[in-house]
């Protein structure tokens, strides 16, 4: 079934009903109507004609991509599908030839018989060019003059700049100088890499039920006049139609080359073995697709449903397949697999991916991330705490009956915001209405948010004046379900401004949902999404960070640990990353996670779904580190660490939205609408950097600034905004400004320290949103914009690097030990854009005339930076150490003494002994002699 704009998209002859419909019902009906409408002679004619055309051939005026040329743009199958475990480099080329030029006669001979466009990706190599004015000559060799073609950026960067379009052969063959690459997307190329291996798991019971065909540009594009699309419709019968024998339909195998008749014979005469990928997709049709098995599968288990884009240049729309896997079979998971190299080889699909399975990946937090002092609370004090603020979350459910978010008197809205509500304002039942025992999205929805009504309680969150909107997605059992990534981000808006994930998958890629997220926080500026980097870093793991933590717009949050008791028995302390707190770069080398936040043991309120209003513990004793009592949970993860930011992020909008930057005064600014980027770069600007990843008895691994373990480095308000003798910086910062292609932007500050002000550093952050990239993709970033501070002569660049950041779209500058009128300019340059123009958000923080900060004037000092538990962990280590090996010394020394004073004793009582026995022999002697004598004298 397909979704769209509230509408049903209707098969000839159908009413329209609300209610849902299995696609397979929408593919039986059109079949009959097809059937019925069908003639003998019709299909006759139909054979003849096709018949007539198989010979069609074409010459494209530009060469096509290598297959290490197209590795080096896109993440697909394409090496694994045109190579044998013996084959050579140049035979894997050879086949890749031979399967390019089989793909251009298809389309040319798709072209004549009904103007079938297909996809193409164009790439242009011309030098000293940026991406944007690439394109331009794209499409002025396209004679791009028609509403119908639209050109996609796929890769942007100093040397290729490529595009995907739809197009009919003979215009793609007109394509032609050295500058040009022109490369039909070939199914094999549509397939994300290590998809097919996720669908053979599959076949074996692998739990994926999610595909996601992301559709070429154009195709299928929202309107606001739009009605059901028998062109959209047709795409559904041509994909299933192809794998049910009994249609009129071709067979699936001459869509593509490693399956076709020709690649068959061309193996056979050479004598050589199909490709291992061949053999796979031929064995997969011949059991699955001429047998007929198939179809009560896709009657059965099978749901489909369409994602319209808004713009065909920057996004695509997506037909998401459902697979119910619930009960089935090898043979269900067979027909799955099989349907997959159908939907590769339709021409409105541009690449097809895997949604994988996702999984679920704090009083002291408050004053960790607000003051770094224990028990100071100065944004909470000056009235910043969330209120008016509604924070979007999607997890497992939340317990409304819990008293951190229990109403008495309204109720949340299903279909929009109940605004009136204390805290809950909506909830959306996609799984269930509610969390299981101790569930996790309670205690991520309490570490937001959570409030009791009496203003008490040891669980309060992060921002708790903020409501919540929430987008229930698990089961009883903590298993999440996912709706269309376009349902999940409407949770609560246009009041939402910002939706916390605590959930993915352990997939490094640039995936579908990735490229939905960036699509979706693109086209919504002031929206900002923050997901959980994942729990997969143990053993200092790299490349770890999972999906959707891999989208470039987004925030994905790592965790480090906190404080004191809050930490288990033997951590280290704050300024330590947890051990399990996944690691980036992602696959395309980007820098996550972005920042960290306290992630471990976490308190916050605890699900008793069979309990009505539980709270704190009676006894008063708070639950130890990941422990629970009655209303109260304490967990770890970076599950925790995103809600935390996620509250935080509330507050920085709020103290924007109440106008207190830039003089931190409720109601003196104006800078009260802020975008997503901006909350973004204020969070990253003042993060500060970690001492090392605490990994238990394994040590404690180094740092560096920006790397993969860390990003940007932990949450920290104080070096974020201004609050008068409450923070260390002032806050600059400039909102949706904009920068054309090849052009700069420039900025002069002024180090200003009259007022108090004790700051040493500059810091400059520059952030942007950009349009999604494709999924695989192997450079990510499309529009390349570079960040220089220059100062005293000095050029400084971003994010550690003695050169502009290629990879990243977001970069800050640290400059140290910046003295009272020290002026710094600040430079953004559009150095290679894939458009005209790009926007971005900018903020510095530093001494512009502000006051001191007065936390700290009693000599007292942020936990971080006094965090000396790695120096007590050794001397606990050493005492440990030393304590019972100077008990074993001790007990040798007490023991050798003691076994001295024996030997001396022994000794001595010996030499006694023979002085006696000496004495005895001597009288002996004595008596013996006198006896002689006596008898002598006798």
């Amino acid at each position: 079934m397909f979704h769209h704009s509230g509408q049903q998209l209707l098969l000839p002859n159908q009413p329209h009903r609300s209610s849902s419909i299995h696609a397979y019902s929408l593919f039986s009906l059109t079949m009959s109507w097809l059937l019925r409408s069908a003639t003998v002679l019709g299909a006759v004619a139909t054979l003849i004609l096709r018949t007539c055309l198989t010979n069609a051939e074409i010459t494209p005026g530009a060469r096509h991509l290598t297959i290490d040329e197209l590795n080096g743009l896109l993440a697909t199958e394409t090496r694994k599908e045109f190579g044998r475990s013996a084959d050579t480099r140049e035979e894997s080329a050879a086949l890749w030839q031979h399967a390019v030029v089989y793909e251009w006669n298809k389309a040319a001979r798709a072209e004549d018989y009904n103007g079938q466009k297909y996809p193409y990706a164009i790439c242009h190599m011309g030098q000293n060019m940026s991406g944007y004015k690439r394109k331009l000559a794209i499409a002025s060799e396209l004679n791009y003059t028609t509403e119908d073609i639209h050109l996609r950026t796929i890769y942007n960067s100093q040397d290729y700049y490529c595009v995907y379009g739809q197009f009919v052969a003979s215009l793609a063959a007109n394509v032609t100088g050295d500058d040009f690459i022109v490369q039909p997307v070939l199914p094999s190329l549509k397939f994300m890499e290590s998809s097919v291996d996720a669908l053979q798991q599959m076949q074996a019971g692998y739990s994926i039920t999610t595909l996601e065909a992301n559709l070429c540009p154009g195709v299928a594009m929202a309107s606001e006049n739009h009605t059901a699309s028998n062109d959209e419709q047709a795409m559904v019968d041509w994909i299933i139609g192809k794998l049910v024998p009994e249609t009129l339909a071709d067979p699936i195998s001459d869509e593509y080359y490693l399956t076709s008749e020709e690649y068959h014979n061309v193996t056979e005469s050479d004598g050589e073995k199909a490709t291992e990928r061949a053999e796979l997709w031929k064995g997969l049709l011949n059991e699955y697709q001429e047998s007929g098995v198939c179809a009560e599968t896709f009657k059965t288990r099978l749901t489909w449903s369409l994602e319209r884009a808004k713009d065909a240049e920057t996004g695509n729309s997506q037909a998401t397949i459902q697979f119910n896997n619930t009960g089935n079979s090898t043979q269900d998971r067979g027909c799955v697999l099989t349907l997959t190299l159908a939907i590769a080889a339709h021409p409105n699909v541009c690449s097809l991916d895997l949604r994988r399975e996702v999984s679920t990946q704090n009083i002291i937090a408050q004053w960790i991330t607000q003051s770094e002092l224990e028990n100071e609370r100065p944004f909470f004090d000056s009235g910043l705490d969330g209120t008016g603020q509604v924070v979007s979350v999607s997890d497992t459910g939340i317990d409304v009956n819990n008293c951190y978010f229990l109403d008495n008197e309204q109720s949340p809205g299903l279909s929009k915001v109940n605004s009136l509500a204390r805290k809950v304002v909506q909830y959306i039942p996609f799984v269930d209405d509610g969390d299981y025992k101790y569930g996790h999205g309670t205690h991520v929805a309490g570490t937001i948010a959570g409030k009791r009504s009496d203003g008490g309680g040891a669980a309060e969150g992060a921002a708790p004046g903020a409501k919540l909107a929430f987008f229930d997605i698990g089961d009883s059992s903590g298993a999440l379900t996912l709706p269309p990534d376009s349902s999940l981000l409407e949770v609560g808006r246009p009041d939402s401004h910002i939706h916390s994930m605590s959930w993915g998958a352990e997939f490094n890629f640039y995936t579908s949902q990735a490229r939905n997220f960036d699509q979706f926080m693109y086209e919504n500026d002031d929206f900002l999404i923050l997901v959980a980097a994942g729990n997969s870093g143990g053993g200092d793991a790299a490349n770890s960070v999972g999906s959707p933590a891999t989208a470039k717009n987004v925030i994905a949050i790592g965790a480090h640990h906190s404080y004191g008791t809050s930490n288990p028995r033997g951590g280290l302390g704050p300024a330590y990353i947890s051990d399990f707190s996944s690691r980036g770069p992602t696959s395309d080398g980007r820098t996550k996670p972005d920042i960290v936040a306290v992630g471990q043991s976490l308190l916050s309120a605890g699900a008793l779904p069979d309990e009505f209003g539980e709270c704190d513990p009676s006894n008063g004793k708070i639950p130890g580190a990941n422990d629970h009592d009655e209303g109260l949970l304490s967990l770890q993860g970076t599950s925790m660490a995103t809600p935390l930011t996620a509250g935080t992020a509330a507050i920085i909008r709020q103290y924007f939205e109440e106008g207190y930057y830039p003089t931190g005064v409720k109601g003196e600014g104006s800078l009260t609408n802020p975008s997503a980027t901006l909350i973004k770069a204020v969070l990253m600007n003042g993060a500060q950097f970690m001492k090392g990843v605490d990994n238990g008895s394994s040590g404690v691994t180094p740092v560096e600034p920006y790397d993969s373990n860390q990003g940007f480095g932990h949450l920290s308000l104080q070096n974020s905004i201004y609050l008068p003798g409450k923070t260390n910086v002032q806050l600059q910062a400039y909102d949706r400004e904009s920068v054309i292609d090849g052009l700069s932007q420039t900025y002069d500050l002024e180090i200003d320290t009259s007022g108090g002000c004790t700051s040493k550093d500059l810091s400059v952050t520059l952030v942007w949103s950009e349009e999604a990239s494709s999924p695989g993709c192997v450079n990510c970033l499309l529009n390349d914009l570079d960040l220089t501070v220059t100062l005293g002569g000095v050029t400084y660049y971003p994010n550690g690097l003695g050169q502009p950041d290629r990879r990243n779209n977001a970069e800050r500058v640290i400059i140290s030990e910046v003295m009272n009128k020290d002026v710094a300019t600040i430079t953004v340059t559009a150095f290679n854009l894939a458009r005209y123009e790009q926007k971005y958000s900018l903020v510095a923080t530093g001494c512009f005339g502000g006051v001191a900060n007065q936390l700290f004037a009693s000599g007292q000092c942020s936990v971080f930076e006094c965090d000396n538990s790695k120096n007590e962990r050794i001397r606990t280590i050493l005492l440990c150490i030393l304590i019972p090996l100077g008990v074993i010394i001790l007990s040798v020394v007490v023991r050798y003494i003691w076994k001295r004073k024996s030997e001396r004793r022994n000794e001595d009582e010996s030499d006694n002994g023979d002085s006696k026995r000496v004495d005895v022999d001597n009288g002996n002697d004595q008596h013996e002699d006198q006896i002689r004598d006596d008898t002598f004298d006798q």
